[in-house]
């Protein structure tokens, strides 16, 4: 209980201390994704990037410090867009670390984010993986699977809806990898359209 106690506090009280290298990092990682992204969408993404560069720091350093923390574990970061607004910031973070998960909603008034921390057992990750991105993400991270070299097996652009998303995970080492989808296909309904188009 300490421990948890621990973490909270902190990551609400870090603070900016000037954390461009790590910045430049996601934001170079992310560029990346999107000019190898089999998807179209990708390539209108440069100017959420932009804006998000300077958004990202209300909440870098609550990135260092989960990376200090939790020095042994892969972290997913998740930057949700909306894909009615063009050039906007992203307006829903996620970060998930163990059994940590931070969220970040930005209020449209203020252009803030407001921060939540919630905490979730490593047994539920099987089950929240049917219903859940992030939780099928790691999941495939667990399985050592590539699941950046092909986001098309995870989703597809064609849909009118949804949001655009950069997923971001920084392993232990150090190194970083990020994929770009348009729209993530919920795993019960991908399976289901995979057998509806077998012959």
């Amino acid at each position: 209980m300490k421990h948890c106690i621990l973490i909270i506090l902190t990551i609400i009280f870090s603070g900016f201390s000037g954390f461009s290298q790590l910045n430049r990092q996601i934001d170079k990682s992310q560029k990346k994704s999107m000019k190898v992204s089999p998807f179209d969408t990708a390539k209108g993404m440069s100017d959420e990037l932009k804006i998000q560069k300077k958004y990202r720091l209300q909440y870098i350093a609550d990135i260092d410090s989960i990376l200090r923390i939790f020095s042994n574990d892969t972290i997913i970061l998740t930057e949700n867009y909306d894909f009615i607004c063009f050039g906007c910031p992203s307006d829903h973070v996620e970060i998930l670390v163990d059994t940590v998960l931070i969220n970040y909603e930005r209020d449209f008034k203020s252009k803030d984010y407001i921060k939540t921390i919630a905490f979730v057992h490593k047994s539920t990750f099987r089950l929240r993986a049917n219903q859940s991105d992030l939780f099928e993400l790691r999941n495939e991270i667990w399985s050592n699977k590539e699941w950046d070299k092909k986001p098309e097996n995870y989703g597809t652009d064609m849909c009118f809806d949804g949001g655009h998303t950069f997923y971001t995970v920084i392993f232990p080492s150090g190194a970083m990898i990020s994929m770009y989808m348009r729209c993530w296909i919920p795993k019960e309904i991908r399976n289901q359209t995979d057998e509806n188009i077998k012959p």
